[in-house]
């Protein structure tokens, strides 16, 4: 525990409150009241004042004690998951330049390692390799601290170490088992790497405590339907929950159709996810949904629709030579045929 927090806050609640909440007793005995109270403060009117004071006080004792709490024991959890929470680009590079030096004057400083792993996945994808060198390296000396699971497990599957990552997600999970990011990384991983039956048996898992997550919902039905099962009662619940999931309902079963080579059904689906994606911003698959949309367009022979869809594709991703290539080649047809 901090230092200045337990006795201190104790003193305050027990002792300045009540001279706080009192009022000027002239027949009252100041034998009686608390020690740290002073009757000549009270009768010029003090407690009026000291109120607002005493509890601004202990507002920031009791935010002190929080925060340092917080960073004496990590187990709190209290870490950056995102760019939005990382340190400033200045102040990151300084503080790993200590920490470069404070290693090179001591190859032993475990914790240095540690911290500098921590900092070093903050730069980004370029340094993953030195920042996972860190924390193994820390880790193998006897740091114990939850954060090195879940960065760890960031990074391994950044660089396409995935058996790694599900190792070091499922250390954190063990920790933390009601975490919905975790929880949904070691799903989606599973779904990747082909594991359908254990990544339906998560989602299923995750389903149970989150009836209502359209996300989880969503990735369920197609785990699903990956391992040989009929994911419309899935779809059916997301249909009924509000007008979003109901949308990503729609995305789901257009994509099923698209793998399915039902590319009539796909397009009239997917044309409809097109329309109304502008009003769910949260929405990540623009790219892939014009993909399947200019290649349903492709094989139903629709020229000008696959070029309209082609053209928004690259919008989005305007390095994708493949879609470039096959817009040019198209386009070149069209016109042909114009010609003609």
């Amino acid at each position: 525990m901090s230092p200045i927090s337990g006795n201190f806050l104790q003193t305050l609640v027990e002792k300045v409150l009540p001279c706080a909440f009192s009022r000027p007793a002239e027949s009252s005995d100041p034998a009686l009241a608390p020690a740290i109270c002073n009757p000549s403060l009270q009768e010029r009117g003090w407690s009026r004042y000291a109120l607002p004071a005493v509890f601004i006080a202990i507002f920031i004792v009791a935010a002190v004690y929080v925060s340092s709490t917080l960073d004496l024991y990590p187990y709190s959890g209290r870490f950056p998951r995102n760019k939005a929470e990382f340190l400033k680009p200045g102040r990151l590079d300084r503080k790993l330049s200590t920490l470069e030096k404070k290693i090179k004057n001591n190859p032993d400083d475990i914790r240095a390692f540690f911290e500098s792993g921590l900092l070093k996945f903050q730069k980004g994808p370029e340094r993953y390799i030195d920042a996972i060198s860190d924390l193994e390296t820390a880790r193998a000396g006897g740091v114990s601290d939850i954060r090195t699971f879940y960065y760890l497990g960031q990074m391994y599957q950044a660089v396409g170490l995935y058996d790694f990552a599900l190792d070091e997600y499922r250390r954190f999970l063990n920790n933390r088992p009601d975490d919905l990011e975790v929880s949904l990384l070691v799903a989606k991983l599973l779904f990747h790497l082909g594991k359908y039956p254990l990544a339906v048996k998560e989602y299923e898992g995750l389903s149970e405590r989150n009836p209502k997550n359209m996300i989880v919902l969503e990735n369920l039905a197609l785990s699903r339907w990956k391992n040989g099962q009929d994911p419309k009662a899935t779809l059916d619940i997301m249909g009924g929950l509000d007008a979003e999931a109901a949308f990503r309902a729609g995305y789901v079963s257009g994509r099923i159709d698209y793998e399915n080579k039902d590319y009539t059904a796909a397009a009239s689906k997917l044309e409809r996810v097109a329309a109304e994606f502008v009003k769910y911003p949260d929405f990540s698959d623009r790219a892939g949904l014009y993909q399947m949309l200019s290649d349903c367009y492709v094989k139903l022979k629709s020229e000008a629709r696959a070029i309209d869809a082609l053209n928004e594709l690259l919008k989005i991703n305007p390095a994708n030579d493949e879609a470039r290539s096959l817009l040019a080649r198209l386009v070149k047809i069209r016109s042909k045929t114009a010609a003609k």
